[in-house]
């Protein structure tokens, strides 16, 4: 029988931790649930920081449209396998998948993070700013680490306190726990709630392709675009069509 989609992911992960895919049932469900509250080493990447927020009115166009139906099937190993419900600071609901058709730069944060968060932030408008013309093509999501304090309208106001552009970055929030340290698990970063609101997590931003292939990574912390990723993303952006 061909393996679906979700089973090649589910494989993709076991390997990646190291525990045979003919393993147990119940020993695979302890090595995913290690993935996603350890993120451990999985098909996606690695990095070092904090941040994140949350849904509220009608939005932007070009951050918010549905993205083209994919003609043919997700890769197995694209993120956008993940069953991950979020909600944006426009208050609209979308899957993660939703954001299939355009390359996406993703990371994780929260809303009340105050050190590595708002160079977080910066990097990711320099960055922007750096892609020149090509920034067109180009779509970044920010997922919050703390779905039980961040809101669609904290979100709201930290795009307009961070002067983001809403319609090329877009921040959101996932369903419940379980769904952010899903993706916190996929996309490798490690986070842990250290009290009085406080989040300790490493930080990586993805560059996912319109098929949600992750194409490259940086794990720098610095409000100066990192050149090498700069150039990675402007790379994958000239093979996307106007």
């Amino acid at each position: 029988m061909k393996p679906t989609a979700h089973h090649q992911l589910v494989q993709g992960l076991l390997s990646a931790t190291g525990l045979h895919p003919r393993a147990g049932y119940a020993a695979q469900l302890s090595t995913l649930a290690a993935v996603a509250l350890l993120g451990i080493s999985s098909p996606y990447a690695h990095a070092a920081s904090e941040n994140g927020r949350n849904p509220a009115a009608s939005a932007p166009a070009a951050a918010t449209a549905a993205a083209p139906a994919a003609s043919t099937a997700l890769p197995g190993n694209s993120l956008y396998q993940l069953d991950i419900s979020l909600t944006d600071a426009a208050s609209q609901r979308f899957a993660l998948r939703d954001m299939a058709g355009t390359p996406v730069l993703v990371t994780m944060f929260y809303g009340d993070c105050n050190a590595a968060c708002p160079i977080i932030i910066e990097t990711l408008k320099r960055t922007v700013e750096a892609l020149g013309p090509n920034a067109a093509k180009l779509r970044v999501l920010m997922v919050s680490l703390d779905p039980f304090n961040d809101s669609p309208a904290g979100l709201a106001q930290l795009v307009k306190n961070k002067q983001l552009d809403p319609q090329r970055f877009r921040l959101a929030v996932a369903k419940d726990e379980s769904q952010t340290r899903m993706l916190a698990g996929a996309l490798q970063i490690k986070f842990r709630q250290l009290g009085d609101g406080v989040i300790n997590h490493t930080t990586r931003i993805a560059l996912l392709d319109g098929s949600g292939l992750t194409k490259a990574v940086s794990t720098r912390l610095d409000t100066t675009p990192d050149a090498e990723f700069v150039k990675q993303i402007n790379s994958l952006l000239k093979t996307v069509k106007n």
